[in-house]
Order: C-alpha cells, then sequence, then structure tokens
C-alpha cells in the first residue's frame, strides 16, 4: 500500500496536506511533528515517499532529511527559507526534489511532484553513454527521482535491452560513441517508436552547432550540453516525459471512451474497415457482434445516473475479461451498445463463448453496500464478410433489435 509521510513542526501545514494528499491522490497519509516522533515511527513502518521540513525544533540541521536518506525513503524536501548554497547541499544528498513553503501555488506543485514521482517508479529509462564516470552519474539522479535504470556502454548492448524491455520510456543518448552512428540509431528508434511512445534526450560534451537541428529532426526530443548541472538534468527529463504523458492522455481522449476506458465509436470506426479488409483478403471468419445492456433506462431511474455509470464500468471490464485477444476489436459506440468485432475458427465455439459470456453476466449482479443489482444483456451476431461492413454492422443490429422482441437476455445469430 502507498503511505506518504509528512514531517513538519507547523501543525497547520500538516494539516492542509494531509487533507490534499488524501482527496487529490486518494493516498494514505501519515504525519510527525519532531525528529523524535519521526525515529520511533520508523521504528516499526517504512513509507512509500516522504515530505520533510528540512529545519525542525530537534533537528535544525537536516537531521530528519538524513535519517529519511539513510532509510532509503524517496524524500521531498519542504523549507521556509530560499538558500542556493543549502539548495545545492540538499540536492547533492540524493532527495526528489527541494521546495520553499513561501512560492505561489506551493500546494499545488506538491500534489504535481507526488504524482510525478509515483508515476517514475514504473517509468523505465534507458542510459546509452560509453563513460562509466557520466553513466554512474545519471543513473544515481535518475534514481533519485525513482526511475527504473537501464544502462548501456553500446548502441548494440542498448538494443538488447530494448528487445527484453520494449515499454521505456526515455533514452539518455550520448551523441559520440565510439565507432558508432548515433544518428542512424535515432533513425531506427524512430521507424519502431514514436515521439509519443519513447523519448529521446541527446547529451555530448563537443558538437558542432549544426549538428543539433539535424539530430533533432531525426527525431531525438531533447539536447543537453555536457557538463550539465544535476538541476537542469532533472527538469529537462522532467518535461520530456510530462511531454510524452500529456501526449498519451491526449492519445486516450481522442480514442478511449473515458468512462468505461474501452475504445469509442471514432477508433472503431477507423479501425475496424482494416479487420475486416484483412478478413476478406485472407478468405478468415469475421463476426460482427452487438450488444446492449437491457432496460439500461430503468436501472437509471431506479438507482440513479451514477449507479448506471458503475454498470457500465462493470460490464466493460467483464467484456475485456471474455475477450483478450490483441485481434479482438471492442468498441463502446452508444450510451448502453458495445460493438466487437472478431475473427474466429469455429462458430459453434464462438457462440459457445458468447453464451458463457451472457450466463455471466445474468449471474454475476454487482453488489453495492447492501444491495445487489442485477442486469442482463441482448446480442446480436452476425458472419461471413458481407459486401462491405457497413452491410455487417446493419445486420447485427437487426438481430440485436429481434433479441429485444424475443424478450431480451439472448442471443439472436
Amino acid at each position: 500500500m502507498i503511505e506518504i509521510l509528512i514531517v513538519d513542526d507547523d501543525k497547520i501545514i500538516l494539516k492542509l496536506l494531509s487533507k490534499l494528499i488524501s482527496q487529490k491522490l486518494s493516498l494514505k497519509v501519515d504525519t510527525a511533528i519532531s525528529l523524535k516522533e519521526l525515529k520511533e515511527k520508523l521504528n516499526y513502518k517504512t513509507y512509500t515517499l516522504a515530505i520533510c521540513d528540512y529545519c525542525l525544533p530537534d533537528a535544525k540541521k537536516g537531521e530528519s532529511v538524513n535519517l529519511l536518506l539513510n532509510r532509503k525513503i524517496p524524500t521531498i524536501v519542504f523549507t521556509d527559507n530560499y538558500d542556493e548554497k543549502l539548495r545545492e547541499e540538499i540536492l547533492n544528498k540524493g532527495v526528489i526534489d527541494y521546495l520553499v513553503k513561501g512560492t505561489p501555488k506551493i500546494t499545488n506543485l506538491i500534489i504535481d511532484v507526488i504524482k510525478r514521482s509515483l508515476k517514475n517508479m514504473k517509468t523505465k529509462v534507458l542510459i546509452i553513454e560509453d563513460s562509466l564516470t557520466d553513466r554512474l552519474i545519471m543513473k544515481r539522479i535518475l534514481e533519485n527521482m525513482l526511475f527504473k535504470v537501464f544502462e548501456a556502454p553500446s548502441i548494440s548492448q542498448a538494443k538488447e535491452i530494448l528487445n527484453s524491455h520494449p515499454d521505456i520510456k526515455l533514452i539518455i543518448l550520448d551523441y559520440y560513441l565510439p565507432e558508432e552512428n548515433t544518428l542512424e540509431f535515432i533513425y531506427e528508434l524512430r521507424e519502431k517508436y514514436k515521439k509519443s511512445e519513447l523519448g529521446i534526450i541527446i547529451v555530448s560534451g563537443v558538437i558542432k552547432p549544426k549538428m543539433i537541428p539535424i539530430l533533432l529532426k531525426a527525431g531525438a526530443n531533447d539536447f543537453l550540453q555536457k557538463p550539465f548541472s544535476k538541476e537542469e538534468f532533472m527538469v529537462r527529463v522532467t518535461n520530456a516525459i510530462e511531454m510524452l504523458d500529456l501526449i498519451e492522455e491526449l492519445e486516450f481522449y481522442a480514442y478511449k471512451d473515458p468512462l468505461t476506458e474501452l475504445y469509442n465509436r471514432r477508433y472503431f470506426f477507423e479501425e475496424a474497415p482494416k479487420l475486416w479488409n484483412l478478413a476478406k483478403r485472407r478468405k478468415l471468419n469475421i463476426a460482427c457482434i452487438i450488444i446492449d445492456i437491457d432496460d439500461f433506462k430503468k436501472i437509471n431511474d431506479t438507482y440513479g445516473h451514477d449507479v448506471g455509470d458503475i454498470v457500465l464500468k462493470d460490464f466493460a471490464k467483464k467484456l475485456q475479461k471474455f475477450f483478450q485477444r490483441e485481434e479482438d476489436l471492442l468498441a463502446r459506440i452508444g450510451g448502453e451498445e458495445f460493438v466487437i468485432l472478431v475473427t474466429y475458427s469455429s462458430f459453434s465455439k464462438l457462440l459457445e463463448h458468447l453464451e458463457n459470456f451472457r450466463k455471466y453476466i445474468e449471474e454475476h449482479p454487482i453488489k453495492l453496500e447492501n444491495i445487489e443489482i442485477p442486469y442482463t444483456i441482448s446480442i446480436g451476431v452476425e458472419t461471413g464478410a458481407k459486401n462491405s461492413l457497413k452491410d455487417m454492422l446493419i445486420d447485427a443490429d437487426k438481430k440485436l433489435y429481434k433479441a429485444k422482441l424475443k424478450g431480451k437476455n439472448c442471443i439472436v445469430y
């Protein structure tokens, strides 16, 4: 379980931050007001992350921060005054960040740093650098930022790591690698990964200025001149990751239904023709399945729209559980209407699978506090590639209508 510890002798700050973190991030929060209390708490529990005031009444020289770092607890330092020398000293200890209490909108900044830090724990970064010293420096900074870090002294070794970890999000790439063509490697990466999928930051100590735009045009996201400060490196990395997250979020809302997290109507009508054409070309069996939740208006009228939303989300999860193949195309195309486009080898087995799914929905009502909310579904199935995808959808919809006329909670094919 994720738990955040706040260490500060100001009880108003403790109360404010605890409330904000609990409300905005839905995380468990614990507090301590002194080094003594911090030591007591660390004797019997640990924490995912800490926010700690640098100066406490019984720890005026950062002893509380040192204790947290010694216990391997990632720490954000929170202090009253900005001091350049102290800031550098604290950052060199390996803290996540150094924040000043008087900064405008500081509470929003703290929430953002916590969110980013928790995301970083799941984010993989690859350093490609032939200098062991430089590699270790960057690795330490990235690990302090809570990233999962991989390292390679050459492009060939980097390719092996990428094959094993295709979900690497960011590459820090030294431009000058012995007997390596870095530019060609960037082109290769961009053939495989879009800019929204993988970030690339080029680092170099000696490079001709005219090469920088060439590298950026080739697909690099940013360039960082050596030697760089620790803080500049951290900011560049954070900016690159946040830009990737922003693009990912925009793509999500463009093609996903935000309530059920299934693909939306737009995505279905962009991708379904590709699957339909593939089936037609390869003479594969293909089925268009339209599913509607029975009496959904009655559910909304009886229990309210919030419960209606819970039903939709519940159904989407069960749908994904039954149709897990990569080639299965699932989408929410209307209020309570869903479509599946699948290829199959045996129609009898497909019908059996759909019947099992229908029964599963019927036999597993939603349980909310002291009530159960049962619901059922009607299914229309059209097989054969027909003359067009549009014809398949029309015929599947007609069969769904027949299922409704038959009394609902059934399959018509």
